[in-house]
This record gives structure tokens, sequence and C-alpha cells, in this order.
């Protein structure tokens, strides 16, 4: 009886390990995150965004683009991923010139396969 008793506490252990190891790793890599100099005022689903340092955060989960400052949430957007042919080297914005104003297309987080892309799905072309 002792013998079972040790087993099944090993058992029930190491299942709550794994478990909270899970919960703990499950989100990992659902939010992108990067600081990035928008170089002019770019036009973000309605919100001007002035030129200056900002971080820029993609949340996977819920497919949406922030675009924040001293943690305060400048703009918001729905965006989306599309696969790359390759890993982009540097993070950069896509933006395209419109009328006059500057539209945010999407972001290339450095290092990554994918580009985050405004907009619920489908692209446009514009320029890096």
């Amino acid at each position: 009886m002792k013998r079972f008793m040790k087993t099944f506490f090993a058992v029930l252990v190491i299942g709550a390990l794994a478990s909270i190891s899970a919960l703990a790793t499950g989100d990992k890599g659902k939010v992108e995150k990067k600081t990035i100099t928008f170089p002019e005022d770019v036009m973000v689903n309605g919100t001007l965004v002035k030129a200056g340092e900002y971080e820029v955060k993609f949340d996977e989960s819920t497919n949406e683009l922030s675009i924040m400052k001293g943690g305060d949430v400048k703009a918001k957007t729905p965006a989306h991923v599309e696969a790359r042919s390759d890993k982009a080297k540097n993070t950069a914005l896509r933006t395209v010139d419109k009328g006059g104003a500057t539209e945010l297309l999407g972001v290339t987080f450095g290092g990554s396969s994918r580009d985050v892309m405004v907009g619920a799905n489908g692209s446009a072309g514009g320029n890096q």
C-alpha cells in the first residue's frame, strides 16, 4: 500500500508540474513587440500617429496591432499575418502614400518569417 501511495503521489506531482509548465508557456509567441521609430506622421486605422518612437505590438490571439507610447495606446487596428519567403533582417514599417497622407500597411518584425498586415485579410502593395 505504501508503494502504491508513493507512486500515486509521484505521478500526481509530475502531472501538476507538467500542467503548470504547459500553462506558463501556452501564450509564448502570441504577442510580438518592438520599438520602432516612425520617420513621418502615419495614419493608422483613421488615427494620426505623429513621427517619433513607439512600441508596436501585435497580439496574435486577438489579431490586433497596437501603437503605444509611454504605456498609452495611441492607435489600434485589426491585422493578420502573411508568410514571407525568408526571415526579415530588420524591423520595418510598410506604408503607402494615399493622397498626400501616409497610411500604415503593415509591420515586419526583424527575425520573423511573417509580415503583420493591417486589415482582417488580404493586402495591398506598398513600400518598405
